[in-house]
Order: C-alpha cells, then structure tokens, then sequence
C-alpha cells in the first residue's frame, strides 16, 4: 500500500493484524506501537474473542451440491481482479464484513471437509475474494459484550443483520440462575432502553439466540440484567453485561 506511517489508522491496523492483513511496513509500524504501549495488545484480544465467538452464531443449513465446485472456481481466478483499497472503506464496516466472511469460510470448511480440497494458497485467495464481496454491506453490525464487574468472566458478541432481518445473540461463560431468574437483553438508545428478548445459558454457560434485530438496528449500545420477572418493561435488576464496542 501507498500509505505512509502519518497516514496509518491504528483502529484499522488492528484490525487488519487480527486478519492477517497487513503488509510489512503496516507491521513493522504497528509492532512499534504495541511496544510503546502494551494496553493496545488488550484490544488486539478483545477482536480476537468477538471473531472467535461468530462461528456459534453461524446456520448450520447444509449448503448446496455445487458449493465446492464455486468455491475452487472462486480461488482459481486472479487475485488482482480483487484487489482494492481496504483503507478507502469504512473501517467499521470492513471489520464486520472481515469477521462474518472468515467464520463463514471456516466454519463451513470445517463443517464439510472442503477445506482439504484446496491448497493453502488458494484458501488464502478466497478469504480475500470474500472479503471483498463483503465489504459492501456496511448495514451488517457487530456489538462485542463484556460482564460488567471484573469478577466475571463472560464476553460474547451481538451480530446484526438487518437485510436478513435476524440477528445473532453468543455469550459464553455465563453465570447459571434460579429457575425464576432469566436474562433480559435491552436494546439503549438515547437513554431509552427497550427489552428485546429474555434467555438462559446452558449447561456450560453458553447463550446462541437468534431474535429479529428490530430494536437493535438503531440501538447505540445493549445491556443485559437479570431479572425476576421475564417481561419488564423497564430494567429492574441488576445489569451484568454491557456492549463496550460498536463496529
């Protein structure tokens, strides 16, 4: 890339070293970065554990007889065609785009056993093609969760995608309750919190809900309180997870 370290986007950088992006100079540039300041290596996890969690989110539907085919027709073709700009884009709407293209390649390649079907070099060149199919959907939204006392563990991710009208609720170790206690997701936007859906973890204190992204597709943050009664209209008790990012 062109760009010259006055340039650099360190959001953008990031992200970009999370997903293998970035090339030298960036690295060299960034690796400064997280000397002078180790905290960045914080954000660097917190990425890390939002992508990590979007596979559980994913549909397990059986994709169709050809994809194989497509899919080694797609990394066959020359990587130039795709070649843009990501530092033109929207940062935000790259990173979400990046997250959902990777999980989606992945796991279905996992999934299916197509991933032994291709070389590494030609894996590498359908990431990138998919990325870039991607990148035009800025409506796409991901909102990372984090426990509000440092005590607690739990963290998850809020996927948004109004064009499907569905959005994708994973948190992962979440603490159990009484069986007259449920977890009420709320939707904040400027100061007026509305309830979106009430759940409960599993066994192993995994939450996967889908639920329609109506209130959420404006909404500027989310909370997560428990509560005794599982349809209130206004938070009543205590909140225990917060979104902390917004991409």
């Amino acid at each position: 890339m062109s760009k010259t370290p006055e340039s650099y986007n360190l959001q953008e950088l990031l992200a970009g070293y999370v997903l293998g992006d970035l090339d030298e100079a960036e690295l060299a540039w960034l690796n400064q970065q997280l000397a002078a300041n180790p905290k960045l290596k914080e954000e660097i996890k917190q990425i890390q554990e939002a992508l990590a969690l979007i596979p559980y989110g994913l549909s397990s539907e059986v994709p169709s007889k050809d994809l194989g085919s497509r899919i080694l027709a797609s990394a066959a073709k020359p990587h130039q065609e795709f070649k843009i700009s990501l530092f033109q884009l929207n940062q935000l709407a790259w990173l979400i785009a990046a997250i959902t293209t990777c999980s989606t390649i992945w796991f279905g390649f996992s999934s299916y056993k197509l991933r032994h079907q291709l070389t590494l070099k030609e894996t590498e060149i359908l990431k990138q093609q998919e990325l870039t199919a991607l990148l035009s959907q800025p409506n796409n939204r991901l909102m990372a969760l984090k426990g509000i006392e440092q005590s607690t563990t739990a963290s998850g991710s809020l996927f948004i995608v109004p064009e499907q009208e569905k959005a994708m609720l994973v948190i992962q170790n979440l603490q159990p309750l009484t069986d007259k206690q449920v977890y009420r997701l709320w939707a904040v936007s400027q100061g007026k919190k509305t309830g979106c859906i009430n759940f409960k973890p599993d066994a192993q204190g995994l939450v996967r809900v889908e639920l329609s992204p109506k209130e959420l597709t404006n909404a500027q943050s989310v909370l997560i309180t428990v509560e005794s009664q599982p349809n209130t209209f206004e938070p009543t008790g205590n909140p225990v997870i917060a979104s902390y990012q917004s991409l």
